[in-house]
């Protein structure tokens, strides 16, 4: 009998894991049911304002935009302590680009915490629509976290390309990966190739911004990449490759 009530109070420590898409207007019906059910809730990104109907609909609602992610986790953690359900209200998709989210499902997980993942709107999603994304390449559509492949990146100009986080090339000390990656680019797409530089509207602006360009004036227009700054690169065609290597460039 005690192991099977030792069983059911695991069964109630419940985290979830949601987000109000990349702006609060987008919170789905879904998640705002489960942030009822929840008797505390987080975040480390909702701000006031458009998102006080968000906090206003939580049992229990904390801040933790000034911690760190170990001190968020540890955070979520310890309020397992006295509660049975807690949620972690994010942005985007809850897993889509996100370390921290990856390592609180980690860290509850390994606890013996039900772990439950709404699914939200993300900045993919948004530009989907924003550049007509509705046909792609033979070859496909291919993502490529740019900040975490600086030291080899591969380039794959058959395909149709979305360069995330590149707003990292700008930070002073990845200044040599930016070089790299500029020359990369320049050895492997024509000149004039298409390239766009994309700001969702979200949550830190709502007007959002994409900058046209070219693959050969794009180092000039860079500097107003930021850290949600998504860089798009069509497929070049078969001819336009042809007097280029085919396949996959490292840089």
């Amino acid at each position: 009998m005690a192991n099977s009530n030792m069983k059911k109070e695991k069964k109630r420590k419940t985290l979830y894991i949601f987000s109000y898409g990349i702006r609060p207007s987008q919170i789905t019906l879904e998640t705002l049911s489960a942030l009822k059910k929840c008797d505390l809730v987080f975040s480390h990104s909702l701000e006031g304002g458009a998102g006080d109907f968000i906090s206003g609909a939580c049992k229990e609602f904390r801040m933790l935009r000034e911690l760190d992610q170990r001190q968020t986790v540890n955070s979520v953690k310890k309020a397992f302590l006295t509660r049975g359900t807690v949620g972690f209200l994010t942005y985007g998709n809850p897993f889509f680009l996100n370390a921290t989210t990856a390592l609180i499902n980690m860290e509850m997980k390994r606890a013996g915490i039900c772990v439950r993942v709404m699914p939200a709107v993300s900045s993919f999603d948004a530009i989907i629509n924003l550049m007509d994304l509705n046909k792609y390449s033979a070859s496909g559509l291919r993502l490529v976290e740019l900040a975490t492949v600086m030291e080899d990146v591969p380039l794959t100009p058959e395909m149709d390309t979305l360069f995330f986080v590149v707003g990292e090339l700008n930070l002073k000390e990845n200044d040599r990966h930016r070089e790299r990656f500029f020359e990369k680019l320049k050895k492997t797409y024509p000149g004039a190739q298409a390239a766009v530089l994309i700001n969702c509207a979200c949550i830190g602006d709502e007007s959002g911004r994409l900058i046209k360009t070219s693959v050969a004036r794009l180092k000039k227009a860079f500097g107003r990449a930021d850290k949600v700054t998504t860089l798009f690169i069509p497929a070049v065609t078969n001819n336009a490759i042809g007097h280029r290597q085919k396949g996959c460039h490292k840089l």
